[in-house]
Parts: structure tokens; C-alpha cells; sequence
């Protein structure tokens, strides 16, 4: 029997008797993962501005408080004076840098991270690929990169990841969909999202194109994830595409009709690595 490590399992021994145990969880094959390298980039950038900010201020606090003393001595008019100009300058020795990492690539790695960790918790029958880049001739650049593929006994999956936060309405037939945030008051602000379910299923035909070129006719389903801790949906039921949040990817993917995969389907995989 093979569960999710947070259910528990009620079994009989042989006086009749039930206890129940837990089932320590089986992780999914990801093997094949890759890092994000401006993601680890921007992390070490922050601890490198956090050594450096700490060593400006064991230098900066107690040459500031030998100025502040000093100058009470002389007058106090003159000590508070410089007190304030040594809060100010302490203000921005303690501020922390910025990244070199663009705002809103950061925010997408950290959705697809956000994701990666969700299908983590997939059983070890299924493997996982990220950041997979595929030729693809409709493109001006000849590449399409996909978030993730998943091959597992539910079939094969391409997972488009979306980290916008607010109130989705899913329309799957429009090419956009109304996005309501938190306005400054009580009326929300109102923009858009581009409608991701014809990105997903290009990813999902390039991958088909590029299994061809490789001797294998194995059919892959498209999926959209909003990532984002705060975002709600509305309508997603609308749509043939699955178009979920990402507590419910895992699930969903379990849940999904079986389909059977030829095992050299998951040789084929590793040749994207």
C-alpha cells in the first residue's frame, strides 16, 4: 500500500484489533531536475549584502556612538545634532542591496519552485523534468522552453507555470482573462492575464514533434498552474484543459485517467538533459 506520508492508515493485526500508522511518502523520480541558476544567483547576492551590511555597521555603530559621545561633551545643542545625523547615516548602512536578478523573472522562478516542490510529492512511478528547452521552427529564436514535463501511470504531462497573484476568472476561449487585486480601498483593481492555454498546448505539441523526430507517438496533456499563494479561480471548470493552483497539481495528477507509457519513453526523456 502506498500513501501520502500525512494519511493515516488504519490496519487490523491479528487479535482484531486496529491501530493506525503512518506511511512514510514515496518522492517523486527527479533525478533529471536542474537548478535555477538566477535564482541562486539572486540568493547569493542577498547573503553577500547581509555580510556586507553586518560588517558596515560593526564598523559604523560604535565609531557613531564614540562621535555622539564626543560631541555631548562639548555641548548638548551639538551631541543631539549629531546624534540625528549618525541615526541617519545608520538608516542606510543597515539597508539591505537589490538584486541583479529582473523582478518579474525572479517572480517566475519562484513559482515554478513554488510548483517543483508540490510535484515533489509525487509517488517515485512518476519522473519529473524542469526548464526543458525544445527546438521549436515556429519560434523566431528556433527554442521553446517548457516549465515542466511529467511522465508517470496518469500519462504524459506539460505543466505551464503562471505566478500572477489576485482573482483569475478562466475563460479559456478569450485571449485574456479578468485579473481583480486589492486595490489601495475596498474596490479592487482590475487588469489582465494573456490566456495561457494556447502556450501550454504549443509546449505540448513541440514535445510531440520532437518525440516524433525520435520514434515514439506518445500523446502529452497540457496543464496551467497559478503558483502564487494569493490567487483564486474562477471558471477553471470551464476548461478542457486542467487549469489549477499549485496545492492542487499533485493531486490532480494522481487522480488523472491511467494511461500506459513505453518504457523507453523515460530513456527518451533523459536525452532533453
Amino acid at each position: 500500500m502506498v500513501a501520502r506520508a500525512d494519511e493515516l492508515i488504519s490496519i487490523c493485526n491479528n487479535t482484531g484489533s486496529e491501530f493506525l500508522m503512518y506511511v512514510p511518502q514515496v518522492m517523486a523520480d527527479c533525478s533529471r531536475i536542474v537548478d535555477y541558476p538566477p535564482l541562486l544567483r539572486h540568493r547569493e547576492e542577498l547573503r553577500e549584502q547581509s555580510r556586507a551590511r553586518a560588517r558596515r555597521l560593526m564598523i559604523g555603530l560604535p565609531t557613531g556612538l564614540m562621535v555622539v559621545v564626543a560631541a555631548f561633551a562639548v555641548s548638548v545643542p551639538l551631541g543631539m545634532l549629531v546624534a540625528v545625523i549618525i541615526t541617519g547615516v545608520m538608516f542606510f548602512l543597515g539597508m539591505p542591496g537589490s538584486s541583479s536578478v529582473d523582478a518579474g523573472e525572479l517572480a517566475g522562478i519562484e513559482g515554478e519552485v513554488a510548483v517543483l516542490q508540490a510535484l515533489k510529492t509525487l509517488p517515485d512511478d512518476y519522473v519529473v523534468l524542469n526548464r526543458v528547452k525544445l527546438p521549436d521552427e515556429t519560434l523566431t529564436n528556433a527554442w521553446r522552453e517548457l516549465d515542466f514535463i511529467v511522465a508517470g501511470p496518469t500519462g504524459l504531462w506539460v505543466i505551464e507555470v503562471k505566478n500572477s497573484p489576485g482573482h483569475i476568472q478562466v475563460q479559456p476561449d478569450e485571449r485574456h482573462w479578468p485579473l481583480a487585486r486589492r486595490g489601495c480601498g475596498s474596490a479592487p483593481n482590475w487588469n489582465a492575464i494573456r490566456n495561457p492555454i494556447p502556450q501550454a498546448q504549443a509546449q505540448v505539441n513541440a514535445l510531440q514533434r520532437w518525440l516524433l523526430r525520435h520514434g515514439l507517438n506518445d500523446e502529452a496533456r497540457p496543464m496551467v498552474v497559478l503558483a502564487h499563494p494569493e490567487t483564486a479561480l474562477t471558471g477553471a471548470n470551464e476548461s478542457d484543459v486542467p487549469v489549477l493552483l499549485r496545492d492542487q497539481v499533485a493531486d490532480t495528477l494522481r487522480q488523472a485517467d491511467p494511461a500506459r507509457l513505453p518504457p523507453r519513453l523515460f530513456a527518451t526523456l533523459t536525452r532533453l538533459r
